[in-house]
């Protein structure tokens, strides 16, 4: 019985560890999605002739984490022309389960 307790234990302990490397793994991911987010949108707020989608593709190439992963983004802009001084600019970018947004106001 103590050897069952025993083995139950380390097998219980192993999955654990995995789960909590994986959630590990995971945060990593999102943290580096909203990075890239951010930065992006900096970038874009600064400079509102580059286009958007070379910046995050830039500041992914950054980030080895992701250059295997197709990034999918979105951008809305209030209103519709995100060059208008006081537009609001959204960016939404999704890797796998992943999603990161950040937004600025156009200077």
């Amino acid at each position: 019985m103590l050897l069952e307790a025993v083995g139950f234990s380390a097998l219980a302990f192993g999955l654990l560890l995995t789960l909590s490397f994986h959630v590990f793994e995971l945060e990593r991911r999102q943290l580096g999605l909203e990075q890239i987010a951010r930065n992006a949108t900096r970038y874009y707020l600064l400079h509102p002739a580059a286009d958007l989608s070379e910046a995050v593709d830039a500041f992914k190439a950054l980030d080895s984490q992701f250059e295997d992963d197709e990034l999918d983004i979105e951008v809305k802009c209030q209103p519709n022309d995100c060059r208008i001084t006081g537009s609001l600019v959204l960016l939404e970018i999704k890797a796998g389960i992943n999603m990161a947004k950040a937004f600025g106001v156009v200077p």
